[in-house]
């Protein structure tokens, strides 16, 4: 069971006292708990704790955000009244929809004077790049062959029609944020960012992943592993070691 309820949760303790933070922010459409095993393995390198977005699981009855900056500054204010932030430099992790909330995240807190270690970006394109793709569906049936096509949220849990229908409002508001958002082409920040995504993606392709060297005036590194738009529940392993030799040699 989660051990907060609010923004931040930790699934599992780390596995000492003196690991760095790790802030993890979802995809469009899912719960914290979609990341109880990547957490996990990730609690053997840092402290690692999961963002819940309003909306869903037992934040149910709050109403989802309406932007993404809205979301990162719901859990930047969340963090900052934490434990969890003892002032040590932070790695910050979204996977797609998460990817733009972790870099407002981290925009907020290069500004609040917090260290970005590192902000690690999963199958997304950069921010500056999201008000020109295509929108997302916004009818029933067309937005459940989406998700079917993601094979998402979580492959397991989607492979019924009738649980990927349980699971559109809460996609719904979320995808009304990401099409909603834009970012100046001159928007910046300073952490160094590494890139991932799958090499089977039908959404986001190598284009999209190598165009984050527009997001940063640090250092950029991509590594692409075999999957598609969820490839990290088949690569958690490979994934945690990039980031501990990325991470904790900063």
């Amino acid at each position: 069971m989660a051990r907060e309820l609010g923004w931040i949760r930790q699934f599992q303790a780390p596995r000492t006292d003196s690991l760095p933070p790790l802030i993890v922010f979802p995809h469009a459409g899912a719960g914290a708990s979609a990341y109880r095993v990547f957490a996990k393995r990730m609690a053997q390198d840092f402290d690692t704790v999961i963002v819940q977005y309003p909306g869903r699981q037992d934040r149910l009855r709050e109403p989802a955000a309406e932007t993404l900056p809205e979301l990162a500054r719901g859990a930047f204010e969340a963090f900052r009244g934490s434990a969890r932030d003892t002032g040590a430099p932070i790695t910050v992790f979204g996977h797609s929809m998460g990817s733009i909330v972790a870099f407002e995240f981290a925009r907020l807190a290069e500004a609040a004077g917090l260290s970005v270690r590192l902000l690690v970006v999963s199958a997304a394109a950069a921010p500056q790049r999201i008000a020109e793709l295509p929108g997302h569906p916004t009818e029933d049936e067309e937005l459940l062959d989406h998700m079917a096509a993601l094979n998402g949220t979580g492959a397991d849990v989607m492979a019924s029609r009738e649980v990927m229908r349980m699971a559109l409002p809460v996609l719904k508001a979320d995808y009304r944020a990401f099409d909603a958002y834009s970012c100046g082409a001159d928007v910046r920040v300073a952490a160094p960012v590494l890139v991932l995504g799958g090499d089977d993606d039908p959404f986001v392709g190598p284009r999209d992943l190598y165009g984050w060297d527009q997001a940063t005036t640090g250092e950029v590194e991509v590594n692409l592993f075999a999957g598609g738009h969820f490839y990290v529940d088949e690569n958690i392993d490979g994934i945690a070691e990039v980031l501990a030799g990325q991470a904790l040699t900063r």
